[in-house]
């Protein structure tokens, strides 16, 4: 998510410059340790620094071959998608066809809103007719479009035409049922917020889709659900939190706080920032191989997962600490998801 904290265990804060390349040799590495994906979440106007995903994850192609760009995510309400169009083809054209684009509304955020002159309130119209639109100009050429939050778009074609057809474009959602049935609706794949809660929080959510999924009747090997959770390995289960424990205290506080500057109705949403409680509540995921094996398996056992984004990276963690944890993760976690 590309956020700047001074990392409470060293007292050092790199600089905006180093955050960001540090997400890119983060992608180069998470490619050479065998991961499937790299995703960038986008945030404006906090210290969450990235604001310009497609420009970043550019950056990346040009040092990759095989893993995948993704956003986690992009925001789909406050962007135009003429726009949002526009950039993901360029970079699917420069990557070769590797972008995983996931659309978020970012509602958790509403200073977003106001700085770019929008109404929260109207969040979900927003966003649902503006990804509608991001669709149909990715996949649809002489476009002839009409709608109520953007002017009309008559008879002209976006480009670059992107190389993947379709472009994969996931929902990302999970804090309503309505976010779930417009996902099948629109015969979209299925991202879920896993940091905000145990997987079980969200199985009546995934059930509707999938019955959603059937009703519209889309065909069954395109209902795919994933979910983005924070997750942290050692060697030990008391390591593991010795080390991120300090980390994920400051990060989770930041949020907070941040939440409540800029949404405040949503100021009581973390109210734990503990990592180990945090843990055996159930979002995070924290421990030993043999305990972080066990969790991801439980998380796709019980939602029935085709995708698990990992985020480790937070709290002021070091990039070679970052390097260490990838190859980690690629040695001792990986191999036994592999398809």
């Amino acid at each position: 998510m590309g956020d700047l904290l001074e990392d409470p265990i060293t007292g050092q804060l790199m600089s905006q410059a180093d955050r960001h390349r540090m997400l890119v040799e983060g992608a180069v590495t998470a490619e050479e340790a065998g991961f499937w994906s790299a995703s960038l979440g986008e945030h404006h106007f906090c210290d969450y620094v990235v604001s310009a995903p497609p420009v970043v994850l550019a950056a990346i192609a040009e040092r990759t071959t095989k893993i995948r760009l993704g956003t986690a995510v992009a925001l789909g309400a406050n962007n135009d998608p003429i726009r949002l169009a526009e950039d993901y083809a360029t970079l699917d054209v420069l990557s070769g066809g590797r972008v995983e684009l996931v659309v978020g509304r970012g509602n958790l955020y509403e200073h977003t809103y106001d700085a770019f002159g929008q109404d929260p309130g109207l969040s979900r119209p927003m966003y649902e007719e503006r990804v509608g639109l991001l669709v149909d100009a990715l996949r649809n050429e002489q476009l002839d479009w009409s709608g109520e939050f953007r002017s009309p778009f008559h008879n002209y074609t976006t480009q670059p035409r992107p190389v993947q057809d379709p472009l994969p474009i996931w929902v990302g959602g999970g804090s309503s049922i309505e976010s779930a049935e417009y996902a099948a609706k629109m015969a979209l794949p299925l991202m879920l917020p896993g940091v905000f809660g145990p997987p079980k929080i969200f199985l009546p959510l995934v059930e509707r889709y999938r019955e959603a999924w059937e009703e519209h009747g889309h065909p069954s090997q395109d209902c795919l659900v994933g979910t983005i959770a924070h997750t942290f390995m050692a060697a030990s289960s008391q390591e593991a939190f010795r080390v991120s424990g300090p980390r994920f205290k400051v990060y989770m506080e930041w949020v907070r706080d941040l939440l409540r500057l800029s949404t405040p109705a949503l100021g009581d949403l973390i109210r734990e920032t503990d990592l180990k409680q945090m843990t055996e509540r159930g979002p995070t995921v924290c421990g030993s191989r043999e305990e972080v094996l066990d969790k991801m398996s439980m998380y796709r056992e019980t939602l029935g997962l085709d995708v698990y984004l990992l985020m480790c990276d937070l709290g002021g963690m070091p990039a070679s600490e970052l390097t260490e944890t990838l190859f980690a993760f690629g040695s001792e976690i990986l191999p036994e998801f592999a398809q």
